[in-house]
């Protein structure tokens, strides 16, 4: 089984948990921002399965019309997902005028349990998707950092609302966590859709500790050229890389051939999960 699609699974188990456990508690005791809550991680059920088809068409081989292969479908996966955030950022605010204005004082157990658990997924969903450089995963545990902020802000507005007969003005405060989760989740889409754009249009890679061990992998052979310039273009979980080289205007072309053999093959084998290099030579 795909590693990002392993970690998905065990997202998709999750939020069905989460989804479920928000909504009853918030139809049963009339809690909009509850619903809302619930719906949020209901989502997170679409976008896990969006991302488990994604991952799944990413790993598809390269052939005569993708001679790259097929990562960026992982890009596409992300600008899915963060239109549907957007929409549902949308549908929550419309549904924010409806509810309950003090809501059980209970319930402030049941929502720190969601925060709880939802905190640990999202951390577990960026920290493998970073070690293995899976955009959708980190696009997915983004996601899931909002319901984690959507929750608190639920939290945050049960303690109030407790407090409504003291001050009448907190018996709103359903109402108003409900339309700043709805603001929180479309900010979230918007981030997400805007760095999935930047990765299709074709983005390098920025990590100054990814660059710098590529470097060192070029530069093992360093007295054998000068390294002029070098990108790590992101193609999904894999890379591109181009370097360009120079050397002594008197290298053969065998040397100079079997140089930048040498060079590709202590990249291939790297653990910077690179599959494609070019090298361009220039004289010196």
């Amino acid at each position: 089984m795909n590693k990002a699609n392993k970690y998905m699974k065990t997202s998709f188990l999750c939020n069905l948990f989460l989804s479920v456990f928000k909504l009853i508690f918030g139809i049963v005791y009339n809690v909009r921002s509850l619903i809302a809550d619930g719906i949020h991680s209901f989502s997170d059920l679409v976008t896990d399965i969006v991302a488990i088809v994604g991952t799944k068409i990413s790993e598809k081989p390269a052939d005569y019309s993708h001679p790259r292969g097929h990562g960026k479908v992982e890009y596409i996966t992300g600008v899915i997902i963060s239109f549907f955030i957007i929409f549902l950022s949308y549908e929550i605010f419309k549904s924010s005028f409806n509810g309950n204005e003090t809501p059980n004082k209970y319930l402030i157990i049941v929502v720190s349990v969601t925060i709880i658990i939802k905190y640990l997924l999202s951390k577990y969903l960026i920290t493998r998707g970073k070690k293995i450089n899976s955009m959708i995963l980190i696009s997915s545990g983004k996601e899931s950092l909002t319901d984690v902020l959507s929750s608190i802000v639920v939290l945050i507005a049960i303690v109030f609302s407790q407090f409504s007969n003291m001050f009448s003005i907190l018996k709103y405060s359903d109402i108003i966590a409900s339309i700043i989760i709805s603001i929180l989740i479309f900010i979230m889409g918007m981030r997400v859709l805007f760095t999935n754009v930047s990765l299709l249009i074709g983005e390098g890679e920025r990590s100054i500790e990814k660059n710098k061990k590529l470097e060192k992998i070029i530069n093992k052979r360093e007295d054998k050229f000068i390294l002029k310039d070098y990108v790590m273009y992101k193609l999904g979980s894999y890379y591109e890389v181009v370097i360009v080289i120079m050397v002594d205007g008197d290298m053969t072309v065998r040397d100079g051939h079997k140089l930048m053999d040498d060079i590709e093959k202590d990249l291939l084998k790297s653990k910077l999960n690179i599959k494609y290099v070019t090298i361009h030579i220039e004289p010196m």
